[in-house]
């Protein structure tokens, strides 16, 4: 593949991931605990449910699409391999950036186990950032893209197989196993999709395991044998695939739109969000988690408002972001030099607070 070329139906799966995302942290911060006893609040939950899984899959099918470009590179164990682990470190620092329990070195360390355990919590970041250096590492072994693809889709199977046996963490909301899983599955699934001779068959196949596929696991959930893992199916191989489906059918329906993406203003700003859903995560979970909450108290007494208030933050907090993002992307594209030098300098000055506070 061209090294410019994009996919802008993966794109703008993710910059739909990233705007739901958002919704899911406000809803969570903010929403009235009365109200999420209702049937609404159950439907909107089950949508939720998607975002991670979505986000993740999108993840496996970046990495893959990143080896098909510049595999051959990676095997010389050059540069261009040392930019890639370069990217993932930056990640995995967002990602712990956004679990320190304290920004600070010298309490950290008169900080009680307890609070240090708090930093080994794992989130979509870091699943993305490990799960890719598996995947890498699967890759670099088998020195081919094809056979690695295969090898994605038989570690995705095993640990959607092995999902149910794996107790639930206590710790992170987002462990490895399973999560990985939809890393692997979105890689295997992108390799098998770009490999095919008919994109649109594939696509309309997408579709239609989309819209069957849930409704079967459901029926045999209701109707079927009993399973040992039906007291807690969202963790089952069958719950795992139920989000697989949703994710199929997201990408289904893009790519059957792709030729219009571009040249859409709203597909335009979807395929953007897309390549800067890191800047959109990191900046949204900041503020929703940190000053969402207190700044509402502030102004109206409270942070535990109804649906409408709630979806009003929504959108505000993401049309922020988004014109945020917009500037940091054109930033980015016009001078790409400054905006190295600020995200060195954003990194260092971190590091330097951290050490430095009491």
């Amino acid at each position: 593949m061209a090294a410019t070329q994009r996919f802008a139906f993966l794109d703008a799966a993710r910059g739909i991931a990233v705007l739901w995302m958002i919704q899911v942290h406000v809803t969570n911060v903010i929403l009235d605990p009365q109200l999420r006893q209702s049937m609404f609040f159950n439907i909107l939950n089950l949508s939720n449910g998607y975002v991670a899984p979505t986000f993740i899959f999108c993840a496996g099918a970046g990495l893959w699409i990143a080896l098909s470009r510049r595999g051959t590179k990676y095997l010389e164990f050059g540069p261009e391999l040392m930019t890639y682990l370069r990217r993932l470190s930056f990640v995995l620092f967002c990602a712990y950036l956004l679990h320190a329990p304290i920004y600070s070195l010298g309490q950290m360390l008169h900080a009680p186990a307890s609070t240090w355990m708090k930093w080994a919590q794992l989130d979509v970041l870091h699943v993305i950032v490990y799960a890719s250096l598996a995947a890498l590492g699967v890759f670099l072994v088998l020195r081919d893209l094809s056979r690695a693809t295969i090898a994605y889709g038989v570690i995705a199977a095993i640990i959607f197989s092995i999902s149910w046996m794996v107790p639930k963490s206590e710790l992170s909301q987002f462990p490895l196993l399973p999560w990985s899983g939809y890393l692997f599955t979105g890689a295997a699934v992108t390799g098998w999709f770009m490999q095919t001779s008919d994109r649109d068959r594939l696509a309309r196949l997408f579709i239609v395991m989309g819209l069957v596929g849930p409704v079967v696991l459901f029926l045999n959930l209701l109707y079927g044998p009993s399973m040992p893992w039906d007291g807690f199916w969202w963790r089952s191989p069958e719950g795992l695939l139920f989000r697989v489906f949703a994710t199929l059918l997201l990408l289904g329906i893009l790519y059957r739109w792709e030729s219009s993406i571009p040249t859409t203003r709203v597909g335009r700003f979807l395929v953007t969000l897309g390549n800067e859903s890191l800047f959109m995560y990191v900046g949204h979970l900041l503020i929703v988690y940190g000053s969402l909450a207190p700044w509402m108290d502030n102004v109206l007494g409270t942070h535990e408002v109804g649906y409408g208030l709630t979806f009003l933050i929504w959108v505000l907090v993401s049309a922020v972001f988004s014109a945020l993002m917009l500037a940091w992307h054109g930033l980015k594209r016009d001078k790409p030099d400054v905006a190295a030098k600020i995200i060195r300098l954003t990194v260092i000055a971190i590091v330097i607070y951290f050490i430095h506070k009491r």
